[in-house]
């Protein structure tokens, strides 16, 4: 006990030590753990032994994620994503799927792998891609909310991959083996069901009065559910993950996974280690190249099928170049996949580490395509002329009347169209440019002067002097293309104004350096006009402020249409 606990201890200050490590280069902390593994085990420093122990807290984290995915789990989700993100989610798995599987026969894996091999290549990491939309403030994007969808598709996807590989075993056929797990399935679910129908609800009302207990009853629900599905002969994956479903629409669904979220990543840390520390460093042949080979895949294959799907549904170069740079790296489930698929008997060690290597590859190189994307666009679509081309279509400009534009709107989102529906000037003086083809539809069947095009394209940059504004209206939310705007429009004729958005201060004072009329910061803004409100109401102006409520919230519920 005393050399598990002294083991325990060095893996998790390790896994915290080489956490800070990555994030001061970027890198995300799933890839830290990874790295710990390989580190304390056998290839390295020997210090991983409790094997048995390690797998079983494995085994807990799965259970644990499949069960807060299936408490998130929102079957109007898929309805509420859009064509866009169903069409490319569908299609990206499908391509990289036959892409990867056919690379992986080329290598010489067996079918059963290569199909285990293709399936992993197609899932992309929501927590790494989350998380680095939210560092670089783009979370708000056209691409970003796009690429959330992609995630959808894709993680539910995943599941039923996680779910049906858990309940496969060695012997029987194929077609025997679904058969078993379609009715397995169907089994557990009646009974989860009728669980849920008479007695879930009055359980977890009595286990609500205590938060305790509540945290508890979470716990108890999530592996009785996955010890039931064990006893009938499925597996504790779909029980965990029917656990967490059954809960979902319950009112302490959210209170539930707060209190174990925590508790999942402790055991998510402890199995990714116990991944790294499980890897057999063979020869080169045997990994390494097939490694590199199926990175490449990842790396190039899925930005590419995900840029060539959106341009066929027409969106911009930009739009699609930036969704699919944050495919490049394979998923969290992705490992889960293959790891199932060796403790079932289908794999061998050196597919696992082989993967494994391909985690750590396409993580380590992602993240720095998606912090640097703007640029990486920049250096590619503006200074190589055919892309340059592919980027800026001039059959996009007819249907812009031959006429100048006292005012130029640059993004049609909440706050454009707010602006637009305020400013006291002619519609056909104004002309709104998005890169939203759905937002450029909607201009157009009220008969707006609008225009499908994407600040960061020079070319679109000149066009929009080539009308002469006097005033341009920035309300893209991205300092880069703010600041080649303001690049652009500083040697503007005397009498052209610039106003920018920008999401902090910081980002004002650099706009400002690069020569912007106007900086608006919405969070100072609100800041300011909080500051007035508590000011008045200590002076006991409540009469005024309450009208001036009023008139907001009549505001609000009384829309103009075209918001």
């Amino acid at each position: 006990m005393v050399e598990f606990f002294l083991e325990l201890s060095a893996v998790i200050i390790s896994a915290v030590v080489l956490g800070m490590i990555f994030r001061k280069f970027r890198q995300p902390t799933i890839l830290a753990f990874l790295v710990t593994g390989i580190l304390l085990g056998n290839a390295f420093f020997n210090v991983i032994n409790f094997h048995d122990v390690m797998q079983i807290f494995s085994d807990l984290g799965i259970a644990f994620l499949l069960f807060l995915v299936g408490i998130n789990l929102d079957p109007k989700v898929l309805r509420d994503i859009g064509k866009t993100s169903i069409i490319t989610g569908i299609g990206q798995i499908t391509f990289t799927f036959i892409i990867g599987a056919v690379v992986a026969t080329v290598l010489g894996f067996t079918f059963i792998e290569a199909a285990y091999i293709g399936i992993a290549l197609t899932f992309s990491s929501t927590i790494i891609i989350i998380k680095l939309l939210t560092d670089k403030n783009d979370l708000n994007s056209l691409y970003a909310k796009i690429s959330i969808g992609f995630l959808l598709v894709q993680d539910a996807v995943a599941i039923m991959a996680l779910i049906f590989v858990s309940t496969l075993q060695t012997g029987g056929t194929i077609i025997q083996q679904v058969t078993t797990f379609a009715i397995n399935l169907v089994v557990l679910a009646a009974i989860v069901w009728l669980v849920y129908k008479y007695l879930i609800k009055r359980v977890f009302d009595s286990l609500a009065e205590s938060q305790d207990l509540l945290f508890l009853g979470g716990i108890s629900w999530c592996f009785a559910l996955a010890s039931l599905s064990m006893i009938l002969g499925f597996s504790k994956e779909i029980g965990a993950f029917l656990a967490g479903v059954s809960i979902a629409a319950l009112p302490y669904s959210n209170e539930v996974f707060a209190k174990l979220r925590y508790l999942r990543d402790f055991f998510i840390v402890l199995f990714f280690v116990y991944l790294g520390s499980s890897l057999v460093f063979a020869s080169p042949s045997e990994v390494w190249l097939p490694a590199i080979a199926l990175s490449l895949v990842v790396l190039i294959g899925n930005p590419l099928i995900i840029f060539v799907l959106m341009r066929f549904l027409g969106y911009k170069s930009r739009t699609s170049f930036m969704a699919g740079t944050g495919f490049a790296q394979i998923s969290e489930f992705s490992l889960i996949l293959i790891f199932l698929g060796q403790s079932v008997g289908h794999l061998s060690e050196t597919v696992t580490a082989t993967i494994t290597m391909v985690a750590v590859i396409t993580i380590g190189i992602s993240t720095y395509l998606i912090l640097y994307n703007n640029r990486i666009y920049e250096a590619l679509f503006n200074r190589i002329p055919f892309l340059r081309k592919m980027s800026f279509m001039e059959e996009d400009l007819s249907r812009v009347e031959e006429k100048n534009y006292p005012l130029v709107l640059l993004g049609f989102g909440e706050t454009g169209k707010k602006i637009f529906s305020s400013i006291k000037m002619p519609q056909e003086d104004i002309l709104i440019i998005d890169y939203d083809p759905r937002v450029v539809k909607q201009c157009i069947g009220k008969k707006f002067h609008c225009l499908y095009g994407d600040a960061s394209d020079l070319e679109m940059v000149n066009f929009i002097k080539r009308k002469k504004p006097k005033i341009v209206v920035s309300t893209v939310m991205d300092v880069e293309i703010n600041s080649r705007l303001a690049e652009q429009f500083k040697k503007k004729k005397k009498g052209q104004t610039l106003i920018i958005l920008a999401s902090s201060l910081k980002e004002a004072k650099y706009l400002y350096d690069k020569k912007a009329d106007f900086v608006l910061v919405p969070s100072q803004i609100a800041a300011e006009r909080i500051g007035i409100i508590i000011k008045d109401l200590q002076k006991g102006k409540h009469f005024e402020l309450e009208w001036i409520s009023r008139i907001h919230k009549t505001e609000i519920e009384n829309r103009n249409p075209l918001l």
